[in-house]
């Protein structure tokens, strides 16, 4: 099991080996965000982001041993990939390590009470401040079908957009890289989101890119705009980039998943960011020469 003290000694190992490491901002607690940044800025980067939910702390590790092997693989990168392993520090220590972690005693009887009064946060979702940092962007925030408006373990979609500072690291990190794809990883169910209210063009270029993923991981796509409020729904709407959300792991397991099964999701995962980044920068590179770039603005 991937912890946070753990991936700060991973980071920590990136750098000493000279590959750019840094924060994409703080949580709610002040617990730092890291990313790992590899390949080379020319313009053209990609955002690679896990554990947003805490209780799916196990894209933590999946998001960290794909950076792990582009390091190490040494095969062409046409730009840069951020991967930002766990967007939710707070969260996955609580749902690790429980109220531990904890030193205000007000927010320990107030998790304490939104948790129905068990002390296992193992299927915590939230954030610290019970909001689902998932139904937390502004994309249509507070419109779902599932979207809750207290504090809970899922599904609160916070005070306003961005209330979060999770959220609104993560926000704020994308509109100051203006990534041309991003991938987040969330569990389980094997299946992939890629829809959002795309006009006509996008939608036939971003159900193509999804089709690849597809193929490649041997999940199913999603065609439908049911969820609202994500950071794939936000990057989708607000920046008009491709954006995708991978559901990895079989729904045969239970919550937490087993770190048991991370074998067959790096198998069907572990070169997935830099497949989808290359093919993204060459068919917009094809779009510029042809003119053709301004349809994808619609």
């Amino acid at each position: 099991m991937l912890g946070y003290q753990q991936l700060l000694k991973e980071v920590e190992q990136f750098a000493m080996h000279g590959i750019e490491t840094g924060v994409v901002g703080n949580s709610e607690l002040g617990n730092a965000i890291p990313y790992i940044f590899v390949g080379n800025k020319d313009g053209n980067c990609m955002i690679v982001q896990g554990a947003m939910h805490a209780r799916e702390h196990i894209t933590a590790l999946l998001v960290l041993c794909q950076a792990k092997h582009l390091v190490a693989c040494g095969k062409k990168l046409s730009g840069g990939i951020y991967f930002v392993p766990m967007v939710n520090p707070d969260g996955v220590m609580l749902c690790q390590e429980g109220l531990s972690i904890v030193k205000d005693k007000t927010l320990k009887n107030r998790l304490l009470t939104i948790n129905g009064g068990s002390s296992d946060f193992s299927l915590w979702k939230a954030n610290i401040n019970g909001v689902d940092l998932n139904v937390n962007f502004d994309a249509h925030w507070g419109e779902g079908v599932q979207n809750v408006f207290y504090k809970s373990d899922a599904n609160y979609v916070g005070k306003c957009p961005e209330s979060e500072a999770e959220s609104r690291a993560l926000a704020d990190f994308t509109r100051k890289l203006q990534p041309k794809v991003t991938l987040s990883y969330h569990c389980k169910g094997e299946i992939i989101y890629w829809k959002f209210f795309q006009g006509a063009f996008r939608t036939v270029r971003d159900r193509r890119y999804a089709e690849a993923l597809a193929k490649y991981t041997g999940y199913t796509t999603v065609d439908g705009d049911g969820s609202v409020g994500g950071y794939k729904d936000w990057c989708i709407q607000s920046l008009k980039i491709p954006s995708y959300t991978i559901e990895v792991g079989s729904d045969n397991y239970e919550h937490p998943y087993p770190y048991s099964q991370m074998d067959d999701i790096l198998q069907k995962n572990l070169d997935l960011p830099r497949l989808l980044l290359n093919t993204v920068v060459k068919d917009d590179m094809r779009l510029k020469q042809s003119g053709l770039k301004h349809l994808m603005e619609d």
